[in-house]
C-alpha cells in the first residue's frame, strides 16, 4: 500500500541527487547494498535497509566487508525480519519480529535483485 506515491522508486541512477533524506532501501542483495553505500555517502542521508530474512547471504565478499563497516559506523541501519505494511507520505509503516512501527522516511528505493534482470 502506497506504492503509487512519487517518493517510491525501483531503481536509482545518482545518488548525488540524494541529500538530507531519510531513505529507506528494500532488499539485501549486492544493489541494494552498494546503493545504500553511495547514498549514506551523500551529506545528511540517514540510510535505512530493510531485510526481510535475519542476516545478508548472498553478498559478494566487498559489499559484505562495506555494509559490516557502515553498520558498525553507524552510517546505515538495518532492520533485518522486516516487511513493509504501508508507505505513507512521511513514514513508512514496518512490521518487524511481529511488531508494528512507524518510521519517519521521505523516500523508498525497492532493490531488489529481481528488479534488475533482464528479461529476453
Amino acid at each position: 500500500k502506497g506504492e503509487e506515491l512519487s517518493k517510491v522508486m525501483y531503481k536509482l541512477i545518482d545518488t548525488e541527487l540524494f541529500q538530507n533524506n531519510k531513505i529507506l532501501i528494500v532488499g539485501g542483495g549486492d544493489s541494494a547494498i552498494e546503493s545504500a553505500v553511495g547514498l549514506a555517502n551523500q551529506n545528511g542521508n540517514e540510510v535505512t535497509i530493510s531485510y526481510r530474512k535475519e542476516s545478508f547471504s548472498r553478498l559478494k565478499e566487498r559489499n559484505r566487508q562495506n555494509i559490516e563497516k557502515y553498520i558498525s559506523n553507524k552510517k546505515i541501519a538495518v532492520i533485518y525480519n522486516s516487511n513493509i505494511i504501508e508507505i505513507k507520505e512521511n513514514k513508512i509503516e514496518i512490521e518487524v519480529n511481529e511488531k508494528v512501527e512507524l518510521i519517519p522516511n521521505d523516500y523508498v528505493l525497492f532493490l531488489r535483485e529481481e528488479n534488475f534482470r533482464l528479461i529476453f
